[in-house]
This record gives structure tokens, sequence and C-alpha cells, in this order.
């Protein structure tokens, strides 16, 4: 497997699922300021970052792949960045996709669509790069909920899957402890992010307004991103297998 010559193979490297908006948005660009070569995995790019990027002389790539198809998509994931790069040296799993329903609505589709995307796609995903993170000592962030820790009514289904991306966390922290990969996971609190976006339309009844966002409890995805960041420094070797909640203390 030959990376692409345009790219040097010296950078470490991250792959970043919902790396084109909200939180994943936000870790690509303060990654970019440390060096870092980006695979943006998302279904669409609406703010054309990935070129955004490039213009200030960043390396990134767009990979419009749809991780809800499971193992396929996480193989295609690893080795397309494997092929461009030549490396991985970071995994942040940032997609998801919220539900804020009665739970005497929730269906089966629902649970489909939930289920692929907030714990299935993370699993493959790290399943697929484990061995590029290994031979990079690399580590894996997970982006989970304070709602995994505090549930909230009518959100049973998103909240519960968090709970499981927290355990599946430590589960491969213990897997992967002796070959140096670290996994870790950041439960942010409130954030504005079209995710929240979304939940808070189904909630409200009605497109939120900038009064909505007018929250002390309410971050900015830049707030989130710097924990993510400095949780993927190699200094902080000794943090692993945890999960982090990052909401201001708001959740106390």
């Amino acid at each position: 497997m030959m990376p692409n010559k345009d790219f040097d193979t010296e950078s470490p490297v991250a792959i970043i699922t919902g790396g084109t908006t909200g939180i994943g948005a936000a870790c690509a660009k303060e990654l970019a300021t440390l060096g870092y070569n980006l695979a943006l995995i998302a279904l669409a790019d609406p703010d054309n970052l990935t070129a955004q990027l490039k213009e200030s002389g960043n390396r990134a790539e767009f990979l419009p792949i749809d991780i809800g198809k499971g193992q396929e998509s996480a193989h295609e994931i690893i080795f397309r960045t494997a092929s461009i790069f030549g490396r991985i040296d970071l995994l942040i799993n940032s997609a998801g996709v919220a539900l804020h329903k009665d739970f005497k609505d929730v269906d089966d589709a629902d649970w489909q669509r939930i289920f692929a995307v907030n714990l299935k796609a993370p699993y493959f995903l790290i399943q697929q790069a484990y061995e590029h993170l290994k031979a990079t000592g690399g580590s894996v962030i997970n982006i989970s909920s304070t709602n995994s820790l505090r549930p909230q009514r009518k959100n049973m289904l998103y909240d519960s899957l968090k709970a499981a991306l927290n355990n599946m966390t430590a589960g491969f922290a213990l897997e992967f402890r002796d070959s140096g990969v670290r996994v870790n996971a950041v439960a942010p609190g409130g954030v504005r992010t079209p995710l929240v976006e979304q939940w808070l339309r189904d909630y409200l009844g009605r497109e939120p307004v900038e009064a909505d966002y007018d929250n002390p409890s309410i971050a900015s995805p830049i707030q989130i991103a710097k924990v993510v960041v400095a949780l993927a420094n190699k200094e902080l070797g000794w943090v692993n297998g945890v999960t982090i909640p990052v909401d201001g203390g708001f959740g106390l």
C-alpha cells in the first residue's frame, strides 16, 4: 500500500467522522494547527471546510462515505486513508444522529439508524484502524454525551447507545492496553451543532431561534475540540479507558 506522493508520511494523520460540521469540524481546525493531515468523513461538506483547510496550507481529504454501512464502510475509510497518507495516528468518532421521541413511538427503523451510526460504526472503525494505530502508537477518541450519564425523557434510545459507547470505550482500552493504543471518550453536554439543532427542532416543535442558544450551558464546538485535541496528546499516555464529561459543570 503506497501513500499518495502529494502527502508527506511524517506528519500525524487523523480520521474524523462527522468531520465537516460541529465538533468534528472544530477538531479538524484545531488539529490542522498542530500539523495533522486530515481525512474528513461525512456525507457532505456544506461549508467547504476541506477547501478552506487546503487554502490555509493544510493537507486534508474529504471522503464522502456513509459510516452507517458498518464493516464495509469502515474498511473503505481505513484503506483509503492509509493509501493516501501512509499512516493513521488518531481516530475521532464524532459522527452521530439524535432522536427525541416518546418510547411508545420508537420503531425498528429508529433502532437500526441510531445503532448503525452511533455504536456499530465506531466499533468497526476501531477494529479496522487498530493495526495502523498500533504502528504509530496512536489513539481513539469517541464523542459520547453527558446524556449517557444523565438520561433525558424521550431520549432513551440515543442516551442508551451513548452509554454503550462509554462501555465499549473501556472495553477497547482493555483489549489494546498492552499494545500502546489508547481509547478514551469525551462526553459533551449541550453544544451548538447541527445535531443539537435537530434535537431542538424535535424538542421545541419548531425551528430554534437565536434566543434558544442564549444559554450559558450550551458550549461552542471549539470548547469541546480543545479537550479532544488535548486528550490526543501522547503526553497524556496514562489517561486510558475513561469517559470525560465536558459540560462546564452545568450537569452537577
